[in-house]
């Protein structure tokens, strides 16, 4: 299946993909997530529909509702939102449409944000049933493919909203390091592969720290008291990353795990994030998803 919002990029891969099925032994489908954030969303499903009838290609609309209020903002929300339907789709493989200046992109993004190492290792090309085989890719070579084939796609009018973080980074700071860079999106993407690297080490010294216990929270306390703080703070990144929650920022990581090593037994450290909740009680760490 592949995850087709109708844009260039997933035109392509649904194209090329379309191609490969006449000779390849696999069924081909496509799935348009309908955010309803546009006043053009209408529009788009149709225009997807058009696209996939023209290839012969079986297309799912899914109507979904972003959430407000929830502190991660619209570009967030509805990013979290289509990355849980296109999982929840029951194709043995899921093909998104990333390229290599995406990746570029996300790099930049998550140090800004200051992820880590796994938010700079960025997007795989492959894990689970989700592959991203136009990773290696720049985005010129995606339109040059475009255009070569003569296809047809739609233009985002928020793609060019630089209010969106992301847009601001694509349209002002990535052409202006480019310039005095000139391989910086290449660059960028080699260096989450290192980072992909280093995050999948630090993982297995994870499962290390947590000895006979299982990945599962509550944890005892002990485990962080008798570990340094570095590998500390590490086993709580990776806790969190196995239960698909986003590790908070550093600053307040380092200062949660700070509590938790030295706080007395009348004490209960906690810390409350937008979608879930951490807290000791009767000498365990406890989490709970809130959202």
């Amino acid at each position: 299946m592949v995850g087709f919002s109708g844009g260039l990029d997933s035109t392509v891969l649904l194209h090329a993909a379309h191609c490969l099925a006449r000779t390849a032994d696999f069924d081909l489908s496509a799935l348009h997530v309908h955010h309803g954030l546009s006043a053009n969303a209408d529009l788009w499903a149709g225009s997807c529909a058009q696209v996939c009838q023209g290839m012969d290609v079986p297309l799912t609309v899914l109507r979904v509702d972003v959430p407000s209020g929830t502190g991660e903002g619209v570009e967030a929300a509805a990013r979290r939102v289509r990355h849980k339907a296109l999982a929840d789709h029951p194709a043995d493989w899921i093909l998104l449409a990333h390229h290599a200046d995406d990746q570029a992109e996300t790099v930049l993004h998550n140090l800004l944000r200051g992820t880590g190492v796994r938010g700079a290792a960025a997007m795989p090309e492959s894990r689970g049933r989700v592959l991203r085989p136009l990773l290696g890719l720049p985005r010129d070579a995606l339109l040059a493919y475009a255009r070569s084939c003569r296809l047809v796609w739609i233009e985002d009018e928020s793609n060019a909203d630089r209010r969106y973080t992301r847009n601001f980074l694509r349209h002002q700071i990535l052409p202006a390091i480019t310039s005095r860079f000139p391989r910086a999106g290449a660059q960028l993407a080699a260096a989450a592969s290192r980072f992909s690297e280093a995050d999948s080490l630090l993982e297995d010294l994870a499962a290390l720290d947590l000895k006979d216990n299982p990945p599962e929270f509550p944890l005892p306390l002990s485990l962080f008291r008798e570990l340094p703080d570095a590998r500390a703070r590490n086993l709580l990144r990776a806790m969190l990353t196995w239960h698909h929650a986003q590790p908070p920022d550093e600053r307040r990581l380092n200062e949660f795990v700070r509590q938790l090593q030295t706080a007395g037994n009348d004490r209960h450290p906690r810390i409350e994030l937008g979608r879930y909740a951490l807290w000791c009680e009767a000498g365990r760490l406890h989490f709970k998803k809130l959202a």
